[in-house]
C-alpha cells in the first residue's frame, strides 16, 4: 500500500514550469497515444501509453526515467534511461502478459536546422523480467521530427512493438512506418 502511495505521488507531482507532452502516432493498422510529464524539481519524467493494433490487440505501458542533457551546445542531445512496465493483451493469440523493460530515449537537434530533430527509443524485457503468458517484450522507434510550432512537432518514423508468448507465436502491435504529432503544454 505504501509503495502505491509513493508511486502515485511521483506520478502526480509534476511541475507546471516544465513541459508536459501529448503524443499521437498512427499507421494503417495501429494507433499509439502517450502522455509524458516531468516530476517537479527532480531529473525524472514519467509517461503512460496505449497502443492499439486492429488485429493483434493492445499494449499498455507506464515508464519512469532519469532525464537530462547528454550533450550541451549548438547541437544538444537530451534523453533518459529507465524502466517501462508493459502489459499486452494479444487479441489474435488470446495471450496476455507483462514485462519490466529496461531502456531509454534520446533526441538530437540538428545544429543548423534547429526545427529538425532525430529521436528514438528502445526498450527490452527478456523472459526473466516477463510474466503471465509473455516471454519477451520489445519496443523500438526512430523518428525524424519537424518543429511546426514552438509547442508542436510533426514526425515520421519507423516503429516495432512486439511480444513473444509461451503458448502462441509473437504478436506484433506495431511494425514499420508511422506518422505523428507531439504537443507540449
Amino acid at each position: 500500500m505504501r509503495a502505491s502511495l509513493v508511486l502515485a505521488g511521483l506520478l502526480l507531482g509534476g511541475s507546471g514550469a516544465l513541459a508536459d507532452e501529448l503524443n499521437l502516432s498512427l499507421n494503417t493498422d495501429s494507433v499509439r497515444v502517450e502522455y509524458a510529464r516531468p516530476i517537479a524539481s527532480r531529473p525524472l519524467e514519467w509517461d503512460l501509453g496505449w497502443l492499439h493494433h486492429t488485429d493483434n490487440g493492445d499494449a499498455l505501458h507506464a515508464s519512469l526515467h532519469v532525464v537530462g542533457k547528454l550533450k550541451e551546445g549548438a547541437a544538444p542531445i537530451s534523453g533518459g534511461v529507465g524502466l517501462r512496465l508493459a502489459y499486452t493483451n494479444g487479441d489474435d493469440s488470446n495471450q496476455t502478459g507483462y514485462g519490466l523493460a529496461l531502456g531509454g530515449f534520446a533526441r538530437y537537434v540538428f545544429p543548423n536546422y534547429d526545427r529538425l530533430s532525430l529521436r528514438g527509443h528502445a526498450y527490452y524485457a527478456p523472459s526473466i523480467l516477463s510474466g503471465n503468458d509473455m516471454d519477451e517484450y520489445q519496443d523500438y522507434a526512430l523518428q525524424v521530427a519537424y518543429n511546426v510550432l514552438r509547442e508542436a512537432d510533426a514526425y515520421v518514423g519507423l516503429r516495432y512493438v512486439s511480444a513473444d508468448y509461451e503458448e502462441a507465436s509473437s504478436a506484433n502491435y506495431s511494425t514499420w512506418f508511422h506518422v505523428g504529432m507531439a504537443f507540449r503544454f
